[in-house]
């Protein structure tokens, strides 16, 4: 059986030996073809290598390994990459090349460390015909993609002699090419003339569909149309273009490829079409524009929290100071005593409004981090909505403003921290009395069938229509101008959310804000 299996595994190899020593020159001229391409390709039966083309050895050779290496196995180089289909011995119970081979995906991806560097690439693997437990494997740099399927297809129209040995492992390596890539062929005038299945899935068309249609059908916005007309100039001109190139599905969603695009000349060197082989990179697209908006509200916060512990710290510097001026002289001096009596209160004051801000950021912090605490238990709404309407009344210091309590039901129990969803309530009713100078601040209570709604409405100066989506985050406020550390309405929505509750706000500049909470009803 170990003689058998033996023999299975250098068949290949001694195939190919033998091509070698009788000097096939078709042979040869594949095989230079094979070495020339960027792709990492190799035979193998999953874990040793049985041959490899240039690429393979040389990028395994930069890092000191010896890939025909008895020791050596695919398996062990391998890295975990991401979330998004990585590779690697073991997962779901079997071996990588299983998992692959069964084409539960259309791709996966591995990692490989070259020079203290994870590369990452696509993977593909096929089942060698007619050869049990061999595979053609291709590994594919998802950054650098090569069009050297359409060299291979190319050059071999002009092979006569051996056409089908050269045509049998074509037709294995441009399997391995459509299920790692994607692949679509174009005239000069930029007119669709072959796309591949992988790129129609991607992408949510037929090959109808697209077949015969302008590239352009994929744009969405004039600046992709111009990005195209210059990517078929380029080809024109005889050169290749390597981008990122956006697209558009069919149901109108945005993607984002790494595309390489070949030009394709006849034999008088006249381009005549060009082919694109193209890797999806949307999720990488969208991961680098989350982390520059998150470094962005990071930043922002930073400035925000420098800002408002600069403001009472200085204030209360100042205060302090002038107090030490005059101390001398309050023993003998009323005036003086006053005007010390004066800077200790506002520096008092000023203290106060830093203590607030620390336990403001020390709150979000807790409730970021999952450290808060919340006594969950079970509490009639009507109770704790009306009693925490009754401790606010005291807010209401303008005689212009009518402050009001509607309940459309006698009793309804919920779960909920009593402490942290008075204060819920007690947020959005101190901020709508600080925006609201004339007309009304409502509490208003309503039900459905699953859960109860407790309104927080005012007739105030309202909030932008450009700050609403924004509203709720740390430091975010309605106006430059506003007091206070926008920190407020932040917490109160990791209170609700907390609580499983939702909290959500309508607003017109000038007319007036609304705050939904949605509690659930048991």
């Amino acid at each position: 059986m170990e003689e058998i299996t033996q023999n299975a595994l250098s068949t290949p190899k001694t195939l190919l030996k033998q091509q070698i020593k009788k000097e096939n020159p078709d042979f040869r001229y594949y095989k230079s073809l094979f070495n020339i391409t960027s792709n990492l390709v190799a035979i193998t039966d999953g874990d040793a290598v049985i041959d490899a083309n240039k690429s393979f050895i040389d990028f395994f050779t930069a890092q000191d390994i010896d890939v025909f290496d008895p020791n050596f196995l695919l398996s062990q180089v391998f890295q975990k990459i991401n979330k998004y289909g990585y590779v690697y011995d073991g997962y779901q119970n079997q071996r990588w090349f299983n998992l692959i081979d069964n084409k539960k995906k259309d791709y996966y991806r591995v990692g490989i460390i070259s020079s203290k560097k994870v590369h990452e690439f696509n993977i593909s693997i096929k089942q060698f015909e007619s050869i049990e437990n061999v595979f053609i494997l291709i590994l594919t740099d998802i950054t650098e993609i090569m069009g050297y399927k359409n060299v291979l297809e190319y050059n071999l129209r002009s092979i006569s002699k051996n056409e089908e040995e050269a045509q049998f492992l074509l037709k294995q390596y441009n399997n391995a090419i459509d299920i790692s890539n994607l692949v679509i062929k174009m005239d000069c005038i930029g007119n669709i003339t072959y796309i591949n299945n992988a790129f129609c899935e991607a992408l949510k068309y037929s090959q109808d569909e697209l077949v015969g249609k302008s590239i352009k059908i994929l744009c969405n916005t004039d600046e992709t149309c111009k990005c195209y007309s210059s990517i078929i100039q380029t080809i024109k001109n005889g050169e290749i273009y390597k981008g990122v190139i956006e697209n558009i599905d069919k149901e109108n969603s945005i993607h984002f490829f790494s595309a390489t695009v070949v030009p394709i000349k006849n034999q008088s060197g006249t381009v005549v079409e060009c082919i694109s082989i193209q890797n999806e990179i949307t999720e990488m697209v969208k991961a680098k524009e989350e982390a520059l908006h998150a470094l962005e509200i990071k930043t922002k916060f930073f400035d925000k929290v420098s800002h408002e512990f600069r403001t009472p710290l200085n204030a209360i510097l100042n205060f302090t100071d002038q107090a030490l001026d005059a101390y001398d002289e309050i023993l003998d001096d009323e005036e003086s005593r006053e005007m010390v009596k004066m800077f200790i209160q506002r520096a008092h004051k000023n203290s106060k409004s830093l203590l607030n801000l620390i336990n403001s950021l020390l709150d979000l912090s807790k409730l970021k981090s999952s450290n808060e605490h919340f006594n969950i238990a079970v509490y009639d709404v009507v109770k704790l909505a009306r009693e925490t309407y009754e401790n606010c009344s005291s807010l209401n210091t303008k005689g212009s403003v009518d402050y009001i309590l509607k309940i459309d039901f006698d009793f309804g129990l919920i779960k909920c921290d009593n402490i942290k969803f008075n204060q819920t309530l007690i947020n959005l009713i101190s901020n709508a009395f600080k925006f609201t100078e004339n007309g009304f601040v409502s509490v208003h209570l309503s039900e459905d069938e699953n859960s109860y709604l407790i309104e927080v409405e005012d007739s105030g100066v309202g909030i932008p229509s450009e700050k609403l989506p924004r509203i709720f985050e740390p430091f975010e406020q309605a106006r430059d101008s506003d007091i206070g550390t926008g920190l407020g309405l932040s917490i109160t929505r990791e209170y609700a959310n907390a609580m499983d509750m939702v909290l959500d706000v309508t607003s017109s500049e000038g007319v007036g804000s609304c705050f939904r909470l949605i509690v659930k009803k048991i």
